[in-house]
């Protein structure tokens, strides 16, 4: 493990983290994670490998798109905590497992299986090698599988403010949203010899808005809608295919 990952794992195994704790009424992780699902193609039959799945935001809301989840992470805590979130909501060990390994060091059988689909949301920019990590991604995708990352875009302000005024973000752990780009992603999919998918942009709000007024969501479907391309828009849904089927 290297230093830059380590410091990684110890950031958060000592923090609460707060905000990426997973919550039943948490309407932004369930935007983030049907936008993505819908334009990955997961169906509820699906067997689905989520990468940096940390404390499970996001991982209960993909169980809402899938039959399985494989989640990943490099922090023990964090998987402890999703398997003790798992319990609580009753839902049985079999449809949500989780593995402790670094991405770094994901060799193709490591988890015994291929996958359809490989998901991840806000990880790409920790990675201290992206490239190299795609490779390791192709490497556990079935034949025709798609891969599909949500990342912040860097041409949105609203990220300095959530970084600046959110307990637990910091900007060493954050500064990598500002350096990764749509355009790179794109480069690296095609490196590791996948097929990339063209780039959507969505969202609006933060969080706080999506969650607490039902009217900032209305808000933000209309203006969606109407500015669909637009390069601001926060969010960045990256995907690319394996060869094959």
């Amino acid at each position: 493990m290297s230093g830059e990952v380590e410091r990684q794992r110890r950031f958060y195994e000592t923090r609460e983290h707060a905000h990426l704790q997973p919550r039943r009424d948490d309407f932004y992780a369930a935007k983030l994670v049907r936008t993505l699902a819908h334009a990955a193609g997961i169906a509820p039959t699906d067997r689905v490998l989520e990468l940096g799945a940390g404390f499970g935001r996001f991982t209960f809301e993909l169980l809402g798109h899938c039959d399985t989840v494989v989640a990943l992470d490099l922090a023990p805590r964090a998987l402890a905590e999703l398997e003790a979130e798992r319990a609580a909501r009753g839902i049985d060990a079999s449809r949500c497992r989780t593995h402790c390994a670094d991405l770094a060091a994901l060799e193709p059988g490591a988890l015994g299986e291929r996958f359809a689909f490989v998901v991840g949301f806000f990880l790409l920019h920790h990675l201290p090698d992206v490239a190299d990590a795609l490779r390791r991604v192709a490497g556990v995708l079935a034949p025709g599988g798609v891969v599909a990352f949500v990342e912040p875009n860097r041409r949105n302000p609203l990220f300095l403010a959530q970084v600046a005024f959110t307990p637990d973000m910091t900007w060493a752990e954050e500064r990598g949203m500002f350096r990764l780009s749509a355009g790179g992603v794109q480069r690296a999919f095609a490196g590791a010899g996948l097929t990339p998918i063209p780039v959507e942009r969505f969202g609006f709000f933060p969080p706080q808005v999506v969650n607490q007024l039902a009217a900032g969501r209305r808000f933000e479907a209309w203006l969606e809608r109407r500015r669909a391309r637009a390069p601001i828009l926060p969010f960045l849904l990256l995907r690319a295919r394996a060869p094959g089927r």
